[in-house]
């Protein structure tokens, strides 16, 4: 109904005593549209979108080393909320994500490990210089805040705690001037796009006396040398190369942990992380000056 003629009725209703009012105010309510909200990461069906990825021109080929978080002797990291050990998560995502940005045909991977190796950290360091990789990305899941324990199955008990969602991507400042300022735009390009891409950031309740916010990019934390609470991660103070730490997700929320084995995750997770590669590692001009490429 035009507002006019509503307002109209509405004003000879009143006028004369008449009592269709509520019927009116119905009437009106009804015509106006519904918008609804959609869902807000991790729940299901929150949308997340798969960017198209574009490389300048003369951006050529980036050797990446893509680090598989623990699987080290003795490291399997945390449990997740259904049992999974996070160094089979890291394997499995790593894979993934490495076929994606070889696909593009402008990255070079190398996994830190494969199925079954225990390999130290000093090695994955050694493999990265030697191979002279421009950046080392090491993919972990995090464990935050108080969990419970819970029974995903009958008689197999993990931890839950569904408080704590998001990603968060971690640098450290313990490198001279050049290094450092690489390793802050990696950081913070990564994040940018995953956030744009829809997945939701980590707040960093938990971080605090371990790493300070980066106040440039939400969902971006710093290892601070001035700081001696805060950790000094060898995969992120030791590399002469840019690297960082993407936490993928919480890994004790159920809905965060179910949205991981989904393909859509994956697909736009890569398209986040290779975007966010070209802008820290692009030689030049902008990278929406160039054609695109989907990993």
């Amino acid at each position: 109904m035009p507002r006019a003629t509503a307002s109209l009725r509405l004003g000879l209703a009143l006028l004369t005593g008449l009592t269709s009012v509520p019927a009116l105010a119905q009437e009106t309510s009804a015509s106006r549209p519904v918008t609804m909200t959609p869902p807000a990461w991790p729940a299901p069906g929150a949308p997340l979108s798969v960017a198209q990825v574009r490389f300048p021109k003369g951006f050529g080929t980036r050797r990446i080393y893509l680090d598989a978080g623990h699987g080290a002797q003795g490291n399997t990291g945390n449990r997740s909320v259904t049992c999974e050990d996070e160094e089979a998560f890291t394997l499995r995502v790593a894979e993934d994500l490495a076929r994606r940005l070889e696909a593009t045909g402008h990255f070079q991977v190398r996994l830190s490990r494969k199925s079954g190796e225990r390999v130290p950290y000093p090695s994955r360091l050694n493999a990265a210089r030697k191979w002279n990789a421009h950046a080392l990305l090491s993919l972990h899941s995090d464990a935050r805040g108080m969990a419970s324990p819970w029974e995903p199955s009958p008689g197999q008990q993990c931890y839950r705690q569904d408080a704590s969602p998001g990603f968060s991507v971690l640098w450290s400042e313990e490198a001279d001037a050049p290094l450092r300022t690489r390793r802050a735009e990696l950081a913070r390009a990564i994040a940018r796009h995953l956030g744009r891409a829809g997945f939701r950031h980590y707040d960093g309740v938990d971080y605090e006396g371990l790493y300070a916010t980066d106040s440039a990019q939400p969902g971006v934390f710093v290892s601070r040398v001035s700081e001696p609470t805060h950790r000094r991660i060898f995969v992120l103070r030791r590399p002469t190369l840019p690297s960082v730490i993407i936490e993928t997700h919480h890994a004790l929320d159920f809905e965060e942990a179910a949205r991981w084995r989904e393909e859509r995750t994956l697909e736009a997770f890569a398209a986040a992380v290779a975007q966010g590669l070209v802008d820290a590692l692009a030689p030049t001009a902008p990278p929406e000056s160039s054609a695109a490429a989907q990993p």
